[in-house]
């Protein structure tokens, strides 16, 4: 009985212990399950069926047969913004900051970004990949993108239009072009790009171009204007409008000896000015002298419209209608007639090529043809040729000396008769000068004696009333006068005097001698 006592008493001692110990143990337990979360700080609780949060700033008891996980809530600043995950549903939201973000309990942090931020003269073009709408964000701002928005090209700089520039802006929406010119900043809206920034073409005076638009027709920009008065034009090419390139040949100026060489090059603009293109051609004389020519042809472009109905390649037409043209007239005469005419040769056949309409329906005007150079193909005749060559250049050198000589003798002479000439004249002014100073003399005489014969008739009114009288006694006065004047004459000079017998008032009887 004793040992039951003894052994009930310790039986009981260790039930004790035991609840004492799972007591304390217990208390421990809910100790420890007591969390106390900070203003930034969250509690996430597992479940058997999922997990809940619980934010702080708290002081909870949390179930100790639970796991539970403390973290810190997510802090961003203002030039921030957050992307948050759910990974029960997929979900995604985005945060702008400055922000202190508390994740939900399937919510995880998918990234961290900067805000995008435009400037004045910056946009940006963001499309959700969800459901593919579209839309341009212009600045000055800062910008949060949506949950499933990207931007493929990011911040793109604005365009900027003035008169001398302009932008071709397709709309994806509708695939229509649209040319943007009003001036100043221009940003474009959903859904539309800009293609090409345009600069405005200037098309001098004398320039023409040719613009094909859409439909293939062709707009003809001419500088001059339809009257040919213009000082210049300029345009933008429209939607679909392109300059069409126009490919030309050329032939170069052949260097002495070498052959030409002919090409081709691209060009958009016509110059409407007169133009010159070099040519070599190979020809034959009726006698089989194998020539080669060089010379130039000045042509025009007159009519932009017939050129391109008619030919792509209005300077290969000018050169081989005049190469057929030369041709045929070489063929027709001999060697000896082509050296003493061929002026006259290339003339004519000019204006018989230039005259046939050819041209004109090509709208092309040939204004000239000249020969700079011709040469004998053939070693011997080029040789004979130098030989003719030499003898006519001898012969102008020699005429050109004759010439000279004349020129002197000429010009001697012409001196002379120039000299003779202002002789006469000088003898002619001098007779005249005379004459006229004689009449003068005459004239002061004449009327010295008009006045003396008028003081001696009108002296002698009282002594002789009759005018007739006074006159006779006047007239014998003067003739006394002279016969005394004749008298001293002789008297005073070696002279001869001879008498007739009349003076004498002798009457000789020859008869009797």
């Amino acid at each position: 009985t004793m040992e039951l006592k003894h052994m009930a008493l310790i039986g009981g001692g260790g039930l004790c212990g035991i609840i004492t110990l799972l007591g304390l143990i217990f208390v421990c337990m809910i100790l420890g399950s007591i969390k106390t979360l900070g203003p930034e700080e969250q509690m996430v609780v597992y479940y058997l069926d999922g997990k809940d949060v619980v934010n702080g700033p708290s002081t909870k008891v949390y179930n100790p047969f639970r796991d539970i996980e403390k973290r810190n809530a997510v802090r961003i600043g203002e030039l921030e913004y957050a992307r948050i995950k759910d990974t029960l549903n997929g979900g995604v939201r985005m945060v702008e900051g400055h922000a202190k973000i508390f994740l939900g309990a399937y919510e995880v942090v998918d990234g961290i970004y900067e805000k995008i931020v435009l400037k004045k003269d910056q946009y940006i073009r963001l499309i959700d990949r969800l459901t593919g709408v579209e839309r341009v964000v212009e600045g000055s701002d800062s910008i949060t993108p949506g949950a499933w928005e990207e931007s493929s090209d990011g911040v793109q700089s604005a365009y900027f239009i003035n008169r001398d520039s302009a932008v071709l802006v397709l709309n994806k929406g509708d695939g229509t072009k649209r040319l943007e010119t009003t001036a100043g900043v221009f940003f474009p809206d959903s859904y539309e790009v800009v293609e090409e920034t345009r600069t405005l073409v200037r098309v001098l005076p004398y320039e023409t171009m040719v613009v094909r638009d859409a439909y293939g027709r062709y707009q003809i920009m001419s500088g001059a204007g339809e009257d040919g008065s213009g000082s210049g034009n300029s345009f933008f090419l429209g939607p679909f409008e392109a300059i069409v390139e126009m490919e030309w040949s050329t032939f170069s100026e052949p260097a002495d000896g070498e052959i030409q060489v002919i090409s081709s090059e691209t060009l958009t603009r016509i110059d409407m000015r007169a133009r010159k293109v070099f040519y070599q051609y190979d020809v034959r004389t009726n006698d089989n002298v194998a020539l080669r020519i060089e010379g130039t042809i000045f042509w025009q472009v007159v009519d932009v419209a017939a050129l391109l109905e008619m030919t792509a390649d209005p300077v290969g037409d000018v050169w081989y209608k005049a190469r057929n043209a030369l041709i045929s007239a070489v063929s027709q005469v001999n060697f000896e007639t082509f050296m003493s005419s061929f002026n006259t040769l290339i003339t004519n056949a000019f204006l018989a090529q230039a005259s046939d309409g050819f041209y004109s329906d090509r709208g092309i005007e040939v204004q000239s043809m000249e020969v700079t150079k011709y040469d004998c193909t053939d070693e011997e005749t080029a040789a004979t040729l130098q030989e003719i060559i030499e003898e006519t250049t001898n012969r102008i050198n020699r005429l050109q000396a004759q010439k000279s000589e004349n020129d002197v003798k000429a010009a001697k002479l012409t001196a002379d008769i120039e000299l003779e000439i202002n002789r006469t004249t000088l003898i002619q002014t001098q007779a005249t000068n005379e004459r006229l100073v004689a009449t003068h003399e005459g004239e002061a005489t004449g009327i010295q004696l008009a006045m003396a014969a008028t003081t001696f008739i009108d002296s002698l009114n009282d002594t002789l009333p009759d005018l007739d009288q006074r006159l006779e006694l006047y007239k014998l006065h003067k003739s006394l006068e002279n016969q005394n004047a004749r008298t001293k004459h002789l008297s005073s000079a070696k002279a001869t005097l001879f008498l007739t017998p009349d003076d004498m008032n002798l009457a000789l009887n020859t008869d009797e001698l």
